[in-house]
């Protein structure tokens, strides 16, 4: 009964606060607030504060969730660009090995070769039954089949099929490749040849072997072979070969050795045809 009665008494008063509350607003007198309306501010005001923090937090997040977001593409615009730059660093220092292989090229070609023209390597396929590469100069540059091939190591081999705008190079680790090499030391000739398959020291890299040479030759492990010129096809005096091993046969009159060519085919990439 008493709690009716109470119930009963605020919903009357409330009403009464209120007009009273918003009464005293429209007056244009500076006054200070009855007690009234002090009591009506002090009961709305726990409401208006969790409203305002809402209001405030929210804005905060929102702000900081722009400010991450714009973060965030800094980062990518940066990270864009950085590789950027590591690509055009990249390209920067192939160009820089180039000119210089390029440099030492043409040194050659000046020095011991005039006649001669620089070319590329284009392809080379290790696996390959014949020992060969491809060249990006071919007939309409003057090359034609058996124009020796030279690179700053030392011989390459000789130029085999000719096409307008490229030409296949014969290797000589190429079973079907000889050359008449002299021994830088001892003076000794022998006949160098291809040995194909299963003769890669590492990827790219074949032996050779040297054939009749005299048991009585005075050759040994790590001696240099050069090009005699005997044979009227490759230059005298360019660079083949180390000899690896030296194979002595229990019979006969010749011994064979394993031999490293100069060159390593698996890092060609220029190369002199010798015209």
């Amino acid at each position: 009964m008493l709690n009716s009665k109470l119930k009963s008494s605020w919903q009357f008063l409330i009403p009464v606060f209120l007009v009273l509350f918003f009464a005293s607003l429209l007056s244009g007198r500076v006054r200070r607030a009855p007690w009234y309306e002090q009591w009506a501010w002090n009961a709305v005001s726990p409401v208006v504060s969790v409203f305002s923090w809402v209001s405030h937090g929210t804005g905060d997040v929102w702000r900081h969730y722009i400010y991450l977001a714009g973060t965030a593409k800094k980062n990518e615009l940066l990270t864009r660009e950085v590789e950027r730059l590591r690509q055009n660093t990249a390209v920067l220092e192939e160009l820089r090995q180039e000119n210089k292989r390029l440099q030492k090229l043409l040194g050659l070609a000046r020095e011991s070769f005039p006649e001669s023209v620089a070319a590329q390597v284009i392809a080379f396929d290790p696996a390959a039954e014949f020992k060969t590469i491809v060249i990006n100069k071919g007939g309409d540059d003057g090359i034609q089949s058996d124009m020796p091939v030279v690179s700053t190591a030392g011989l390459v081999g000789k130029v085999g099929p000719v096409f307008n705008r490229h030409a296949l190079v014969l290797l000589i680790v190429d079973p079907a490749s000889s050359v008449d090499v002299l021994d830088l030391r001892s003076r000794v000739r022998g006949i160098l040849s291809g040995r194909g398959k299963n003769t890669e020291l590492r990827p790219g890299y074949f032996l050779s072997r040297l054939e009749y040479v005299k048991q009585t030759s005075d050759i040994q492990e790590g001696d240099t072979l050069v090009t005699s010129g005997l044979d009227r096809l490759f230059p005298k005096g360019i660079a083949v070969g180390t000899i690896h091993k030296i194979i002595k046969g229990k019979y006969g009159i010749f011994t064979d050795a394993e031999v490293v060519p100069m060159v390593d085919f698996s890092q060609l990439e220029e190369v002199l045809v010798l015209q």
